[in-house]
């Protein structure tokens, strides 16, 4: 998936399974349920839902770039 349609996935609520431009994956299992992101060999739920998640991705890309 590219950046966008995992930040509309995000934003639909339904299940889907993407990785990002830092190759974190991250997946939605059950419609409207929370958003798993791959950590240390396991997947662990986000506290953050819907426009707040999007935010931390982007917080997220503008760090890992040089």
């Amino acid at each position: 998936m590219t950046h966008e349609q995992i930040r509309q996935a995000i934003r639909s609520g339904w299940p889907f399974f993407g990785v990002t431009r830092q190759g974190q994956v991250m997946a939605r299992y059950v419609p409207y349920g929370p958003v798993f992101r791959w950590k240390r060999n396991q997947m662990i739920p986000t506290p953050l839902q819907g426009e707040d998640l999007l935010w931390w991705l982007l917080a997220n890309d503008e760090g890992e770039e040089p």
